[in-house]
């Protein structure tokens, strides 16, 4: 192409390229911008959210538990205790009573626990958030946690599954545990539920369990006034439940009884009215102290039959009356004496020659200390351990006639005295027993052997173990209130061993019976002869020995008193044909009496048990031929049949024995014809 003159060099290329027809490629057009919409935005935050949620909520689900069984009704595997009358000492193991469905309840009932603790809980779905609200108001307002705002049916949640630990996690557990209830039970289900499961106080759950223990009827028979009482303690339970404080219980109830006027459950005239009703409350059939009784009886329970899975009804040897004679004495003698003697706790126990257990006072005060002295204090038995070693002694050919010199005496470095410091010389066995010469049980012993001694005493019934050494023959060796008791048992029958006992019968609520007790089948541990030797011991010991005060007026009496090395513990056990009793006095700290021993405090409360014990009850004799002589009037004379000068008055005693013509023994030798 020949070239135009004044064109440019571009202009000859645009006319080139389109002569040739090559044209340069079109820039593509620009892109419109996209516009996101709101609603696709939310969208995606929502389904993100929704992803975060489940793997949230399946974190704490996770950790939750079963609730598709909460309607199911539980079986009750409570324990119940009888005398041997029938009649109820205890109840124990109540932790939830028959479930009551709310349907069959007063209408009154759920709505008193309604008003107090949740009044929308008709309406809200588990969670309050008005009540959430007011709370955190009322707690910014104060400084501190003055008010919740739970539901009835978080409390439930709480109460079913969940710690009592205030970590964000456990309330979120409880949120959605109360969501989830709420979605799958009705109202009345979640409130029947709560009912039967929440904490009364005094170791009861469930409505039907604390109206029974507190007001001695089923719930569908409470009063307005009794459910007001319940439904106030669930705040504090321990502070207001009935039994713990009757005037703080109904100080409750009047709180509740406004909330349900305030939310239209009863009106005025109502309200005014259940105020002014003082409901009965039921402290239960047992006397203050049977709690020693029943607590021994269950803590036994699974030797005889294993771990029930239902409720059981036990038969017992206990009787009420006596156990209320028991508490009488102790009381009465710690009051008059017991701190003039620096003694602040006893013991009783009381049974039948063959052991079983009638009466158990196991302290001054069940409700200040359960500690149960009677079956779990060791204490050393002092002179009252006697028994033992002239038992051994009499079965080695010893005679209660036989004379031994009380005097001083050395036993390898070991130098026992007396009592009262002083020495009587030749005296017989019978008389060194009656005022418990520490001398003459030495040298029984030291002759016999203490292993001898200490083989006796448990082929008798002694369980703890002793220490095989001279002084065990003043009692050093440690033993319980009941196992003593119990070792007297062959002394007062003649001879034949038997163990103490308490249960006769255990059985279900339905009647299946699961034990039944049977003879021990021990057999005769002491020969008759022995037995009977040893009877004329201890009733000369209540007749002219340190057992005086022990004595009843009325009936053959025997006994032994004990008294430690200085005045730790004081001991009197002793028989009439019908109970066996011993009574110990002393401290828990193991600190020294003011010269505290058995012939005092200690005899006068068995003299007073066994008085009210033994009245009405027709007279009968010891076991043995000795019985008849035991029966009459004591006796003093200016010389024993031995010669020995009689022995002098307890010193320990306040009222000495009247002097009168003639001897036990005298009476003794007359009718065994000796």
């Amino acid at each position: 192409m020949a070239k135009k003159p004044g064109m440019d060099k571009r202009t000859r290329e645009r006319i080139a390229a389109v002569a040739t027809r090559e044209t340069p490629p079109t820039p593509p057009p620009p892109k419109p911008k996209k516009r996101r919409s709101w609603p696709y935005v939310l969208l995606m935050l929502a389904a993100w959210g929704a992803i975060f949620g489940a793997v949230f909520w399946s974190h704490f689900l996770s950790d939750l538990p079963d609730t598709t069984k909460l309607l199911v009704k539980s079986t009750s595997h409570d324990v119940t205790v009888l005398d041997v009358s029938g009649r109820l000492i205890a109840r124990r193991g109540l932790t939830q009573g028959d479930r009551v469905d709310v349907s069959r309840l007063p209408a009154y009932v759920p709505n008193a626990f309604i008003a107090i603790e949740d009044r929308r809980f008709r309406s809200h779905f588990g969670l309050d958030p008005i009540g959430l609200g007011r709370a955190a108001v009322e707690n910014m307002i104060a400084g501190h946690v003055r008010q919740g705002g739970s539901t009835l049916t978080q409390q439930l949640a709480k109460n079913l599954f969940l710690d009592p630990s205030r970590t964000f996690e456990r309330k979120m557990q409880e949120a959605m545990l109360a969501l989830y209830l709420e979605s799958r039970y009705s109202k009345d289900q979640i409130l029947t539920l709560y009912l039967n499961r929440v904490y009364f106080g005094a170791g009861v759950y469930g409505i039907e369990a604390a109206a029974q223990r507190f007001f001695g009827k089923h719930a569908e028979q409470l009063t307005l006034t009794e459910a007001a009482m319940l439904a106030g303690s669930v705040k504090a339970p321990a502070k207001y439940n009935p039994l713990a404080d009757a005037d703080a219980s109904m100080g409750r109830a009047t709180v509740v009884l406004k909330a349900m006027q305030d939310c239209g459950f009863i009106d005025g005239k109502t309200e005014t009215e259940a105020e002014a009703t003082r409901p009965r409350i039921v402290r239960g059939s047992g006397t203050p102290g049977s709690g020693y009784f029943a607590d021994w009886v269950i803590s036994r329970l699974s030797g005889y039959v294993g771990d029930a899975d239902e409720s059981l009804v036990v038969e017992t040897t206990f009787d009420l009356d006596a156990q209320a004679q028991a508490e009488r004495a102790v009381a009465r003698g710690l009051a008059a004496d017991g701190d003039k003697l620096h003694a602040s706790q006893a013991v009783l126990v009381a049974m039948t020659p063959d052991g079983a257990v009638r009466a158990m006072v196991g302290g001054r005060s069940y409700e200040t200390s359960s500690f149960n002295r009677a079956t779990d204090a060791i204490r050393q038995p002092g002179s009252a351990f006697k028994p033992f070693v002239y038992l051994a002694a009499f079965e080695h050919g010893h005679h209660p006639e036989d004379v031994l010199n009380d005097g001083p005496v050395d036993i390898h470095g070991w130098k026992p005295s007396d009592y009262e410091g002083h020495f009587e010389g030749p005296i017989p066995l019978i008389r060194a027993f009656a005022k418990s010469s520490n001398v003459i049980a030495a040298l029984l012993t030291q002759e016999v052997g203490a292993g001898v001694v200490a083989r006796t005493a448990h082929r008798l019934g002694i369980a703890s173990p002793l220490e095989a050494v001279s002084s065990l023959a003043l009692g050093t060796s440690g033993v319980t209130p009941l196992e003593l008791t119990a070792a007297y048992v062959p002394f007062a029958n003649g001879g034949r061993g038997a163990n103490a006992f308490a249960i006769v019968r255990i059985k279900t609520r339905s009647g299946k019976i699961l034990y039944e007790h049977h003879s021990s089948g021990i057999g005769e541990v002491i020969a008759p002869e022995h037995a009977e030797q040893m009877t004329r011991l201890m009733v000369e010991t209540v007749t002219t020995g340190t057992g005086k005060a022990a004595r009843l007026d009325d009936r053959p009496t025997a006994g032994k008193t004990g008294t430690t090395q200085d005045f730790h513990d004081a001991w009197f056990v002793g028989f009439t044909a019908d109970l066996v009793c011993g009574v110990w006095i002393g401290n828990d700290d193991n600190s020294p009496m003011a010269h505290a021993t058995g012939g005092t405090l200690p005899a006068r409360i068995f003299h007073a048990f066994m008085t009210e014990a033994e009245s009405g009850l027709p007279v009968r004799p010891l076991v043995g031929s000795l019985a008849v002589a035991a029966a009459e009037p004591a006796t003093d004379a200016a010389t024993a049949p031995d010669g020995t000068q009689p022995p002098e008055a307890d010193p320990n005693d306040p009222a000495p024995a009247e002097k009168k013509p003639g001897t036990i023994e005298d009476l003794i030798s007359g009718i065994l014809g000796k």
